[in-house]
């Protein structure tokens, strides 16, 4: 039988993080981070992934032409985005929007590259993207006497076309 120490040794969890900045990290500040993910302990930061240079950066909309600098790197003891993101940036004194950390299970943003919140279109009780229907062109009194008429013209050519 298995000692319950050997239970949690098996049972480790670890959770997988992605820190998202506009500025490229120096190593000075990528060594002090490290440092503060220490008290969640972390593995340390993996290596600087850069994005192409984007007009409006889907992490980022209000800073235009910019390049996205991701790290990522795993903890082991839980912790959300919001609060490495906020415990970071007031260690390295950056601006509000300029690092983003998500975790691996956390949702994206709503949000498009231009600004606007992304709706979903099954929210609507209007269907406004629908195409507009007339209901007198497909069922009602009109509608049944111009398809009988329909109906008797074909048969009076069906009629024609046999004689």
């Amino acid at each position: 039988m298995k000692s319950y120490t050997q239970y949690l040794t098996e049972n480790k969890k670890s959770w997988k993080f992605k820190v998202k900045t506009i500025h490229e990290l120096t190593d000075e500040q990528c060594d002090r981070i490290e440092k503060h993910l220490g008290k969640y302990d972390s593995k340390g930061l993996g290596a600087a992934r850069k994005t192409i240079l984007q007009s409006a950066p889907r992490d980022f909309p209000q800073h235009r032409g910019y390049e996205v600098f991701t790290y990522d790197f795993e903890t082991n003891l839980i912790a959300s985005g919001w609060e490495l993101a906020n415990g970071i940036r007031n260690m390295l004194g950056l601006a509000d929007g300029t690092l983003k950390i998500k975790g691996e299970n956390e949702p994206d943003d709503n949000i498009e590259a231009d600004g606007t919140e992304v709706k979903s279109i099954l929210e609507d009780p209007d269907y406004d993207e629908a195409n507009k229907v007339e209901a007198k062109d497909h069922y009602g009194d009109e509608y049944n006497t111009s398809f009988i008429k329909e109906l008797l013209k074909l048969k009076k050519q069906k009629e024609k076309g046999n004689e």
